[in-house]
């Protein structure tokens, strides 16, 4: 069998603020149709995204507190929440300023979620 290289695929990054986790364009991809995302930690300490549509979101079956609004612009994408990234924070022990901390991501088709690699820091 032949594993032909795609020279163009790469991994994203998420940036991580004090107050938010912006994506940049290979990151923000997956997100393009998503009304909603939820944001968790893993059982390796890295920070999970999951898109949500809005048929999801409006079914009533997601606890509303766990959903967060994700702005998308041309180039990145964001997610601002100043009490999501202090918990991140905490959980991770990771310390986030003004100063970004940078990390790979990557996108699991079959589970429907981008992974922060957060082991991976690009400091």
């Amino acid at each position: 069998m032949i594993k032909w290289i795609n020279v163009k695929a790469k991994n994203g990054v998420a940036t991580l603020y004090s107050n938010n986790i912006t994506l940049n364009t290979t990151a923000m991809y997956p997100f393009d149709l998503a009304y909603k995302v939820q944001v968790g930690i893993d059982d390796n300490n890295n920070i999970v995204i999951q898109p949500l549509s809005e048929a999801i979101v409006e079914s009533g079956d997601l606890d509303e507190s766990c959903l967060l609004k994700l702005e998308r612009h041309k180039s990145f994408a964001r997610i601002s929440s100043v009490s999501l990234m202090k918990q991140l924070s905490e959980e991770l022990g990771i310390e986030l300023s003004k100063n970004p901390v940078q990390f790979e991501t990557s996108w699991d088709s079959v589970e429907n979620i981008l992974t922060i690699h957060v082991k991976g820091a690009k400091k």
